[in-house]
């Protein structure tokens, strides 16, 4: 039998308590297969109803429709692949929900990756997105949101690469929490 994550909005978990700006990063999440990832998140007619939209594991924005997905856009964020200062890949947030930006602790619309994200796992992070987005195909991972070191909250990462203008530039998350 696998075991199922009861995820939720974000705000059953905090009742208020402030969260530290980096901790979504302190430490680096864990990819796990994406066919046991939809099984444990209930997320397996999400997923289908988003491959109905894909052409080889990549979502064509213009078949996509987020009115699908009214349940869980708390937990949804659109990210576009930019090119930072540095000429490093990174992802800047447009779309966000309300559960992503309660973690984060502000709006998180029109930041980029590198800018909310500090720690030691920042550019796993980075990266995680950007093999998903090169890689051509759904990634998925878990972590914990730690604050001062103590386990804090499970979450899982869905990251779907999307085609946008006959380019693969945008990533689609689905951001899943639980106690």
């Amino acid at each position: 039998m696998v075991k199922r994550l009861n995820f939720q909005p974000l705000s059953s978990f905090t009742k208020g308590r402030a969260l530290v700006d980096d901790a979504m990063s302190r430490r680096p999440p864990r990819t796990i297969d994406l066919d046991e990832a939809l099984d444990v998140a209930g997320m397996r007619d999400h997923h289908r109803k988003l491959m109905e939209s894909a052409v080889d594991g990549v979502i064509e924005w213009d078949r996509f429709d987020i009115i699908d997905f009214g349940p869980i856009m708390p937990s949804i964020a659109l990210l576009d692949s930019v090119t930072d200062e540095d000429g490093n890949q990174d992802f800047k947030y447009g779309y966000v929900g309300e559960s992503i930006n309660e973690i984060a602790q502000r709006p998180l619309r029109g930041l980029k990756l590198g800018d909310v994200l500090v720690g030691e796992a920042k550019e796993k992070i980075i990266s995680e997105y950007a093999a998903a987005l090169n890689g051509g195909h759904p990634r998925v991972s878990v972590g914990r949101v730690t604050i001062s070191d103590l386990d804090w909250v499970q979450y899982m990462r869905f990251l779907y690469p999307v085609r946008r203008d006959g380019e693969v530039n945008r990533i689609l998350l689905i951001m899943l929490f639980s106690l």
